[in-house]
């Protein structure tokens, strides 16, 4: 199969996809299918053992749930967009009055990251990066579907973190050679 037919029939699929969720503008349109496209393709190989054999299911890979590429980007998209429609500005210090256990494990993930990048590249395994980049997404979404965070009464807290997140995520699909996208 060549690469360019391969290419095409992903982007044809996110296409799909993508006119089933929104309206936008031809060059974005495009944009965004390439994105989402190579997004599957990248991560649904590096997030594998790279002593196995790599195995590339296309519908698996194209799933905008799961542990997928497109997963990954419409999670940092949506983090970026609660920052984009909070009206604070996102604090240098803040110290929260209460965190929540999921609060907690959010930061304890995120702390994580420079440790996982070590490790992967001691074993020389992107997976470990994929891996991790999918647990934090898993985490986050936890929180926001369990905590406010706009008009919240710990809404500058929650702000730095969704920033903090979002960060962390782009640097790990960055490393993965996958390019983030704002909006899906």
């Amino acid at each position: 199969i060549l690469y360019s037919d391969f290419i095409k029939e992903l982007k044809c699929y996110v296409k799909k996809e993508i006119l089933k969720r929104t309206k936008i503008s031809k060059k974005e349109f495009e944009k965004r299918a390439l994105a989402i496209a190579i997004s599957s393709i990248k991560y649904s190989m590096l997030k594998q053992d790279v002593s196995k054999p790599i195995i590339f299911n296309k519908e698996e890979s194209l799933s905008f749930e799961g542990n997928t590429g497109p997963y990954l980007l419409y999670t940092y998209a949506r983090a970026r967009s609660i920052l984009k429609k909070s009206k604070k500005k996102i604090p240098q210090k803040i110290f929260p009055k209460k965190i929540s256990d999921l609060e907690k494990n959010l930061l304890v993930q995120l702390n994580y990251f420079p440790e996982a990048i070590i490790q992967a590249y001691n074993s020389l395994s992107p997976n470990v990066i994929a891996n991790y980049a999918f647990q934090i997404a898993q985490t986050f979404n936890e929180f926001y579907h369990s905590f406010p965070v706009i008009d919240s009464d710990e809404e500058e807290f929650r702000l730095v973190l969704v920033d903090s997140f979002s960060q962390v995520l782009k640097n790990a699909l960055n490393l993965l050679g996958i390019q983030t996208i704002e909006n899906m």
